[in-house]
């Protein structure tokens, strides 16, 4: 062999070798790009934070699958109970109300019907007292008067017993009930003399009319009369006479003899206080 045959055969030698290692280095990345189409094209290029439960949406244009956060294990506490730590239940509304349509020709609510009682009986009922008589008027005494209680008893036994004011005076004899307008709460009022009298009263200055009946010592009824008033522009007033002696007179309101119980036969009396 020549030189020049020799050098011939050692660059053939190096051109094969490196024909062969450019294709290995062609084969490595085909095979490089042959596992990426098929292990890692449907995967995301970046990675993505998915909320728990969620989904994203991938470069590729596909949906990634949601992330499930599982449930931890149970623990049990000091007291035997055993605590789950788990998502939060679903949030739910009150379901709406339903309103039920009533029957056509029919408008309200419907009708309803009352139990019957356990016992058959009747329904209780609130039963209401029927309205008494009037509170009497609260009594206002006067200056110069007293008080007393007395009692007139008919012929048939029958008694009233009222709340009088007293004029037992002189003084309180000449006033009566001038300038008054009523009876000032009281049942009447009553004149008491010492000794039998005769004389009659009038009604100087007396603005409301007025009924008196005379009673002599033993308090029996001797005589009535209705009085009226007697205005000032009159010079002189008619007078009352009994028709016996008396020692007590009783002024009312006129015509209200008859409820005290006073007329003939009936007796007058001051029952001890």
């Amino acid at each position: 062999m020549s030189p020049i045959d020799g050098e011939g055969s050692e660059e053939q030698a190096r051109s094969r070798r490196h024909t062969w290692l450019r294709r290995g280095v062609v084969a490595v990345l085909l095979a490089g790009v042959l596992a990426f189409l098929v292990e890692g094209a449907d995967q995301p290029a970046d990675p993505v934070l998915l909320p728990a439960g969620g989904s994203a949406q991938t470069q590729s244009g596909r949906v990634a699958a949601p992330v499930t956060q599982a449930d931890p294990a149970p623990s049990d506490d000091e007291s035997g109970s055993t605590t789950t730590i788990g998502p939060a239940a679903p949030r739910t509304d009150p379901p709406a109300s339903t309103t039920v349509p009533a029957p056509a020709g029919r408008s309200g609510p419907p009708p309803t019907t009352p139990s019957p009682s356990p016992t058959g009986a009747a329904p209780d009922t609130i039963a209401t007292a029927p309205p008494g008589p009037p509170a009497p008027a609260p009594r206002r005494p006067l200056a110069g008067f007293g008080e007393v209680a007395f009692r007139i008893s008919r012929a048939d036994g029958a008694t009233f017993d009222g709340f009088a004011l007293l004029a037992a005076t002189d003084r309180s004899h000449a006033q009566g009930l001038m300038e008054q307008v009523d009876l000032r709460g009281y049942d009447a009022m009553v004149f008491r003399f010492d000794r039998p009298q005769t004389g009659g009263f009038y009604m100087r200055n007396t603005r409301i009319p007025l009924s008196i009946a005379f009673f002599d010592t033993g308090g029996r009824f001797v005589s009535s009369a209705d009085m009226v008033p007697c205005p000032d522009e009159v010079r002189t007033c008619p007078r009352y006479h009994p028709e016996g002696p008396y020692v007590h007179a009783i002024e009312v309101a006129s015509g209200d003899l008859p409820r005290l119980g006073i007329g003939p036969g009936s007796v007058l009396s001051f029952p001890p206080s």
